[in-house]
C-alpha cells in the first residue's frame, strides 16, 4: 500500500525498471490471463 510506505513503493518501481523488456511482458501477460480466468470463474 503506497500510502503506508511511499519508500518501499519507489524502491518496487526502481527494481521493476530494471527488469528486461521481455520479463515485463510476460508479468504483464500472465496477468492479463489471470484476470480473464477470473472473470470466467466467477460468471
Amino acid at each position: 500500500m503506497p500510502f503506508l510506505s511511499p519508500s518501499r513503493l519507489k524502491q518496487t518501481y526502481r527494481e521493476l525498471i530494471e527488469l528486461p523488456d521481455k520479463t515485463l511482458r510476460t508479468i504483464g501477460l500472465v496477468g492479463v490471463i489471470a484476470g480473464i480466468l477470473l472473470l470466467f470463474l466467477t460468471d
